[in-house]
């Protein structure tokens, strides 16, 4: 893994050691985390120090520009950590690129403040509209992850002419709707969001059709790709937390009324490693998909539709494939899984809350199919 950084008002190496630190606090606050149905203070303080809000912004505006295939690394082992952790950082990490398309001035101002994270949410019914040089803005979002820690906000929303805008805004400047009462997941603290004739200044409006200030990988890449990939690393991350927990939970449980321990249970056994196999295989997968891809579109400047075939491929099989891994191990783990105070049982919640997400869908291997057979494209899934 390529030198992680951390963020001080200027750019310094982060030690392994503090990152091993900063795993153990998310760790450590994961309880809590839900509990609350927010990410603590101190552990946010945490996360802003190590930068990991900023990781894929470029260094000229104060940001990591981590390698790609570096930050799936990192957010792979958050998640291993704590799902919800590792989903809040990389939900506001990605988003955090559509700062790129605004004027370099703003997006120096938006990054000078080292507590900078950007919340978003897929828009339910959004409109703007262009009035006096400025934008006025109606709207209301869903699935807001990390909102309750955010400096600014963000969201999609249609114009009169049926094509879409971007704002960027405060949270004081919204109306937060709790309605995140859910089984998994829970600590993103996912509100909706709405605001009624906003007006937004023109310079922190975004149109994603123009070029944007910066031009590197991460914009070129489709964001909602960069979604995918990047969540199927949470998803991977999880699912070997689960493995440890039930490899934990085999060692010491001798099951009632059963003439063996679960670890020296031959079924047990077999099953563990075909699902250690089947982890091994999902996490190459990632990693030498996103790392072709990503060193193919930076010599070339340009994403093609096979590429962005490959990465939604790559983004819903190994999703899936880990949801089927944590199955493994929670039926492995029997009743021992089944309590809320049991890590496993946090993991098994919150992968079948990833595999609900638009991002997780089965239904796109459909898709993905047709394409190739037909060549044809789906603009919303593959764009």
């Amino acid at each position: 893994m390529g030198a992680v950084i951390i963020w001080t008002g200027e750019v310094t190496n982060l030690t392994i050691t503090g990152l091993e630190s900063l795993l153990e606090a998310t760790e450590k606050n994961a309880v809590l985390a839900e509990e609350s149905g927010k990410l603590p203070d101190n552990l946010v303080r945490s996360l802003h120090q190590a930068g990991l809000f900023r990781a894929l912004i470029p260094k000229q505006f104060g940001g990591l520009e981590l390698a790609f295939d570096d930050y799936l690394d990192i957010v792979k082992r958050l998640a291993q950590s704590d799902a919800s952790t590792a989903w809040c950082v990389n939900q506001s990490a990605v988003i955090a690129i559509t700062t790129l398309w605004l004027h370099p001035d703003v997006i120096s101002q938006i990054w000078s403040d080292p507590r900078t994270s950007i919340a978003n949410g897929p828009p339910y019914n959004c409109n703007i509209e262009r009035k006096a040089g400025d934008y006025t803005l109606d709207g209301h979002w869903g699935f807001s992850s990390g909102c309750q820690h955010a400096t600014w906000m963000t969201g999609p929303a249609r114009l009169p002419d049926n094509s879409w805008r971007s704002g960027f805004f405060r949270p004081d400047q919204v109306e937060f709707v709790d309605n995140w009462k859910v089984a998994g997941l829970k600590a993103t603290g996912s509100f909706q969001f709405k605001v009624n004739h906003l007006v937004i200044p023109e310079s922190q409006v975004v149109d994603f059709r123009k070029k944007p200030s910066v031009t590197n990988t991460m914009t070129l890449l489709p964001i909602s790709l960069l979604f995918a990939v990047s969540f199927a690393a949470v998803a991977l991350g999880l699912a070997k937390g689960a493995l440890s927990d039930v490899i934990k939970i085999a060692q010491g449980k001798k099951p009632k009324w059963a003439s063996l321990r679960l670890s020296d249970d031959p079924d047990v056994q077999r099953f563990l490693g075909k699902a250690m196999a089947r982890w091994r295989a999902a996490d190459a997968y990632l990693a030498s998909t996103s790392n072709i891809i990503c060193n193919e579109i930076k010599h070339d400047l340009s994403v093609s539709y096979d590429q962005r075939a490959q990465l939604r491929m790559a983004g819903t099989h190994i999703i899936q494939e880990c949801a089927e891994i944590v199955d493994t191990a929670y039926k492995i783990s029997g009743s021992s899984g089944i309590y809320q105070d049991e890590t496993l049982q946090r993991r098994f919640q919150d992968m079948h809350v990833i595999t609900q997400h638009v991002q997780g869908r089965e239904s796109y291997f459909g898709l993905l199919g047709r394409y190739a057979i037909s060549g044809n494209d789906e603009t919303g899934p593959m764009s």
